[in-house]
């Protein structure tokens, strides 16, 4: 393909410049000229470049310092939210073993006064039983008493003592009182 031919007229230039020594100077003239170019032209339009990439980023830091620093308040908020939270719980729960104690007392107390009133009624209710069946009982011995009488009186009397008995009862028992 591509053979590379060396005459007698393009020698090397030496060890450190390889080609010829026109190419260099000419070679470097253009790459001067070309790098004025760039500096003068293109380089105030990467100066501004990179200066608004540093604006840009140092914007987006101070950004994020400042959502840091949000937050970082937020997760103190929350911090103390559930602190609050906590003692809040701590208060409910004390309040509730003050509000049970109490509630306990009260229930007792209650239970012993209706527990009184109802041995009060119970002792209450006994004795008017017993007065009950001390009446009948009475009733009973008497009407008892009055049959036994009744037997002894009507084999002892004579009809005569009977019918004074039984006019003087009738009399006692019409006259007014």
């Amino acid at each position: 393909m591509f053979q590379f031919v060396v005459t007698a007229s393009e020698e090397p230039n030496g060890f450190l410049l390889s080609s010829d020594i026109n190419e260099v100077i000419w070679g470097s003239i253009a790459f001067f000229i070309i790098l004025f170019l760039l500096i003068w032209k293109a380089g105030p339009a990467i100066k501004t470049a990179l200066s608004s990439r540093t604006d840009r980023i140092a914007a987006e830091l101070d950004d994020s310092a400042k959502a840091k620093a949000a937050a970082q308040t937020k997760l103190a908020d929350v911090q103390r939210r559930i602190a609050d939270a906590s003692n809040e719980r701590q208060r409910i729960l004390d309040e509730a073993a003050t509000t049970a104690a109490s509630l306990k007392v009260q229930l007792q107390a209650k239970a012993d006064q209706d527990a009184a009133e109802l041995k009060a009624r119970a002792v209450t209710d006994i004795e008017a039983s017993k007065g009950q069946a001390l009446a009948d009982l009475q009733t009973d011995a008497a009407s008892l008493a009055m049959g036994a009488a009744e037997a002894v009186v009507n084999r002892n009397l004579d009809a005569a003592t009977q019918t004074a008995l039984i006019e003087t009862y009738i009399t006692q028992v019409g006259a007014p009182r």
